[in-house]
């Protein structure tokens, strides 16, 4: 039996261990593999799970925060596999103020003894269209 509620709390973990730069719940959440991904946004490809906890480990490390709140999520799921995707919208908070950007993710797990594990996260920037519509109305 498949239950996506299951998927989807596991994605919200996900989300909150970033929102909280909590690097030990980030470890537990992903597979232990050499063939684990992670693409954020801009970047490169980052493969297995050692350099993919480096790599948060590089992000909470900003003297900045960083908050990512979810819409339009919509979730696959078969026995032992399961994708989310959804739209990240970030908002990165500094001594200068707010800034925000929109991406595009998808998350993939795989069922590890009964729990969800990411093996899979992949999130690419969106355009600002605010910036196009802007650009039409001149």
């Amino acid at each position: 039996m498949i239950n996506e509620d299951a998927v989807l709390e596991t994605n919200q973990r996900f989300y909150k261990a970033i929102n909280d730069q909590n690097l030990m719940f980030m470890k537990k959440l992903w597979y232990d593999n050499y063939r684990s991904l992670c693409l954020h946004p801009g970047g490169q490809v980052i493969r297995g799970y050692d350099s993919i906890i480096q790599s948060w480990q590089d992000i909470f490390s900003s003297p900045d925060s960083m908050e990512i709140r979810l819409e339009n999520v919509d979730i696959v799921a078969d026995t032992d596999l399961a994708w989310v995707s959804c739209e990240e919208t970030f908002f990165f908070i500094s001594p200068e103020g707010v800034k925000t950007s929109k991406a595009c993710a998808a998350n993939i797990f795989k069922r590890v003894n009964d729990t969800w594990k990411m093996v899979l996260h992949h999130a690419s920037t969106l355009p600002d269209l605010s910036m196009e519509e802007d650009l039409l109305l001149r």
